[in-house]
């Protein structure tokens, strides 16, 4: 029976770190000459589509300690139509603070309180977000009780490794997934944090070299799984297979899987904004213009004009597998609402 490939990797272990002073990555031969120096600082926020804000506010409010920064509503024409997959009216929007990122809960009907279709674990797409926390102030506890619909198999934690963190799968009220990891020994005194934000794709060697010019660092670890009783338990699949890249950026880490048994599937259409679930991940950036001009020289195709939202300047692009992504520069916001003040600067903490 194969065994785990890397001794440290299991599902969604973040033991990542900032890399303070890390080299750009070079352009390759046969790329343009990189424009300037990358001004991607991290993850400000992740996009989540729900079906009710009040709702999904008061569900994760249950578990974990938010903090609400801003509630505003936008037009259905702030988005260019590429971005929906239906025609939207007037959208409600939440910024929502968490230890070292944002969520950004976005309801595109708000008249409307119909659910989304559950994405598989599998994906394709952005998969789930994790929150990890201390074994001596669980979240899994606090989200059970709060509603959490069970993914993995026996109603509790699990050990992958014997390393000192249990891992577990659920579903929010709208069917969207979140990971919870439950860490003996905690490098950070916050009671949770967001660890990381999955994406899975068909082509994992395709997506991390786009994610490597994307950011600017090279990636962190790659791995692979298979063989293991405990992780089929934590993904509820039968021999599960599959391959894994880790990005540490300085306030979260990206993960990424490409299943192999069962194989995830090839998208077959771009992500829109408006699908319940997530739907986009937001990178700061200091000059929007300059990525905007590096990244296009790279092959990246942005969707329509920077538009202005709520003191942000913000462009959307897709990655290789039609995934969303932005890119944000704060041009009139309080500076709080930068991840400034996330940031690690000792790459232990993380």
């Amino acid at each position: 029976m194969k065994q785990l490939l890397a001794a440290t990797i299991g599902l969604g272990l973040s033991a990542c770190a900032s890399i303070p002073g890390a080299e750009p990555v070079a352009a390759a031969p046969d790329d343009p000459d990189p424009i300037q120096e990358v001004t991607l600082k991290g993850v400000r926020a992740v996009t989540v589509s729900v079906s009710d804000i009040d709702r999904t506010l008061a569900f994760y409010g249950n578990a974990v300690d938010l903090e609400l920064v801003s509630r505003y509503q936008l037009d259905g024409d702030h988005f260019d139509p590429k971005l929906l997959k239906a025609e939207a009216e007037t959208v409600d929007v939440a910024l929502v603070r968490l230890p070292n990122t944002f969520l950004k809960l976005v309801d595109f009907a708000p008249n409307s309180d119909e659910l989304g279709i559950a994405q598989p674990l599998t994906g394709p797409g952005y998969t789930h977000i994790c929150f990890k926390s201390p074994a001596t102030d669980s979240a899994f506890t606090k989200f059970d009780a709060a509603g959490l619909t069970a993914v993995s198999r026996g109603g509790a934690p699990i050990d992958l490794l014997g390393a000192g963190t249990e891992y577990f799968y659920g579903r929010d009220l709208d069917g969207t997934m979140i990971e919870i990891e439950i860490d003996q020994r905690p490098r950070r005194d916050d009671p949770f944090w967001i660890g990381h934000v999955a994406n899975v794709t068909s082509d994992i060697d395709r997506m991390v070299s786009f994610y490597e010019g994307l950011i600017g660092y090279p990636v962190r670890r790659r791995a692979a799984l298979s063989g293991s009783e405990r992780a089929d338990e934590i993904a509820d699949i039968d021999n599960v297979s599959m391959k894994g890249a880790w990005f540490a950026l300085q306030n979260i880490e990206l993960e990424f899987w490409q299943f192999e048994n069962p194989a995830t599937p090839v998208r077959n259409a771009p992500a829109t904004l408006d699908m319940i679930g997530y739907s986009a991940i937001a990178f700061e950036v200091t000059d929007l213009s300059s990525e905007i001009a590096r990244l296009s020289a790279r092959g990246v195709t942005f969707v329509g004009a920077p538009v202005l939202e709520a003191g942000w300047k913000t462009i959307y692009a897709y990655d290789p597998d039609g995934s969303l992504f932005s890119l944000e520069q704060n041009v009139s916001a309080d500076a709080s609402q930068s991840i400034d003040e996330m940031i690690w600067i000792d790459p232990e903490t993380f």
